[in-house]
C-alpha cells in the first residue's frame, strides 16, 4: 500500500525522536511566571533585583527575582516567608542591595540575604527597635532608620540611625539626635558611595526639617533646611548625582490631588542650593531621582499618576500623565544617563493588589513604556 507523504514525515519524526531518547510529541515550553512588582534595587546598569508577588505552586509568595543583563531577562532567585504588606510586623515592602551578595528586604520588618537573594532570614532590628522606616545600602555601608514603636501603636520615643558594613552582622548606632515620627514615608536615606543623606521632614511644624550628611561614612554634619517653613514646605526627597552634587525636592500647600513642588540643586552636598524650577501641581506623594548627567525625574501620585522631567535649568515637562486613580509609583531610578526604571502600581503600596508593572525609559526619561517581565525558574 502506498503511504501518503504526511504519514512518511510523521514516521520519520517518531524514529528520530526515539533514537534521541525523547517523546514523539513536543512538550510545551515552560511559561514565564508573572510577578507583580513592589520594589527595585540596582548596583550597576546590568545587575538588579526586584521584590514582588508571584505564584509558587498553589500559593502566592513574596518573591525576589534578579537580572544580570539590565532588565532584559529576569530569573527567580528566592522567596521570603513574609507577607508583602505594611500592615503586618513581619512584612516587607522595600528592597535594597549593597553588592552581588548582600541585600535587605524591609519596612516594616527586616530580612537579609548573604547569597544574592537565594535565601532570606528575618533579622532582629538593632538596638531593640521594632520598625525599619528606611534603609539605604552601597558597597561601603548600609544604614537603617529604626523606630522603637510597635506597629499601629503610638509612642513618644525618637527614631535612631544605625550603620553596618555589608557582609558583617554588627550594627553601630550613629550618634545623632533625631525626632519622634509616626509614619513610614517620612524618612529619606540616599547614598552615593561613602556619601549618605538623611532627611526627616517635619510637615505642619515650625521646626526645620532634619537634614544630615556624611561624606566619609564616619562624621555626620547638619545641613541647612533648603525648604521654606514660612511657606509650609518640607523636604520630601533627595537624589545624589555625584559625590558632591545632589538634587532636593521641597513640597507644600497640600490640597486635593495637588501639592506645590519645588526642586533645587546643590554642588556641595547640600550646603548651598540653587533653583531647579517648579513642577506641575498635580501629585502629592513624590520620589525624585537623578541621571548621571544631572537630568531630574520625579514620579508623583494622588488622584492620578505622573512623571515629570527636568533636563537642566528651570523647565519641567510631563512625559507621563495617567488617569489611573492614583496607583502611583515606587523606586524610580536611572541606571545610566539614558536608561531608567520605575514600578507602576506597586503591589502592596498601591492598593492592596496593584498591577506591579515595570516601566522603562531608554531616552533619558523623555518617554516611558511598560516592559514585560518574563521570570524564568
Amino acid at each position: 500500500m502506498r503511504r501518503s507523504p504526511a504519514v512518511v514525515v510523521l514516521a520519520a519524526m517518531v524514529v528520530a525522536v526515539v533514537l534521541q531518547g525523547g517523546s514523539a510529541f513536543a512538550r510545551p515550553s515552560v511559561r514565564p511566571a508573572r510577578i507583580h512588582a513592589e520594589s527595585l534595587s540596582w548596583i550597576s546598569p546590568e545587575h538588579g533585583w526586584m521584590l514582588g508577588s508571584a505564584r509558587c505552586g498553589q500559593a502566592t509568595c513574596t518573591t525576589v527575582v534578579g537580572t544580570t543583563d539590565g532588565g532584559r531577562t529576569w530569573k527567580r532567585l528566592g522567596t521570603l516567608d513574609a507577607p508583602m504588606t505594611l500592615e503586618d510586623a513581619s512584612g516587607v515592602t522595600q528592597l535594597r542591595f549593597a553588592d552581588d551578595l548582600n541585600g535587605w528586604a524591609f519596612e516594616p520588618a527586616l530580612w537579609s540575604t548573604a547569597d544574592g537573594g537565594a535565601t532570606w532570614q528575618r533579622q532582629a532590628p538593632p538596638g531593640g527597635g521594632h520598625l525599619v522606616l528606611a534603609l539605604g545600602a552601597d558597597a561601603d555601608a548600609v544604614y537603617a532608620v529604626l523606630s522603637p514603636c510597635r506597629l499601629d501603636r503610638l509612642c513618644n520615643d525618637p527614631v535612631t540611625l544605625w550603620r553596618a558594613v555589608p557582609g558583617e552582622a554588627t550594627w553601630t548606632e550613629v550618634p545623632l539626635t533625631l525626632p519622634v515620627i509616626s509614619g513610614f514615608n517620612e524618612v529619606v536615606l540616599a547614598l552615593y558611595g561613602p556619601v549618605a543623606y538623611l532627611a526627616i521632614p517635619t510637615p505642619g511644624s515650625n521646626d526645620p526639617d532634619v537634614f544630615y550628611v556624611t561624606v566619609d561614612g564616619q562624621l555626620w554634619a547638619a545641613r541647612p533646611d533648603p525648604c521654606s517653613k514660612a511657606d509650609g514646605e518640607y523636604l520630601s526627597s533627595v537624589a545624589p548625582i555625584s559625590d558632591t552634587k545632589v538634587a532636593l525636592l521641597c513640597q507644600g500647600d497640600i490640597g486635593f490631588g495637588k501639592a506645590e513642588k519645588r526642586a533645587l540643586r546643590s554642588n556641595d552636598t547640600g550646603q548651598t542650593t540653587s533653583p531647579a524650577g517648579t513642577l506641575p501641581i498635580y501629585g502629592i506623594v513624590s520620589q525624585l531621582t537623578a541621571a548621571p548627567d544631572g537630568t531630574l525625574v520625579v514620579s508623583s501620585t494622588s488622584i492620578g499618576s505622573w512623571i515629570y522631567r527636568n533636563a537642566g535649568g528651570l523647565t519641567w515637562t510631563t512625559p507621563v500623565d495617567l488617569g489611573d486613580g492614583g496607583m502611583g509609583w515606587n523606586d524610580v531610578a536611572f541606571t545610566t544617563t539614558q536608561v531608567g526604571f520605575v514600578i507602576h502600581g506597586p503591589w502592596a503600596l498601591c492598593c492592596r493588589g496593584g498591577p506591579g508593572e515595570l516601566w522603562k525609559t531608554e531616552d533619558g526619561g523623555v518617554t516611558w513604556l511598560r516592559t514585560e517581565v518574563a521570570v524564568r525558574p
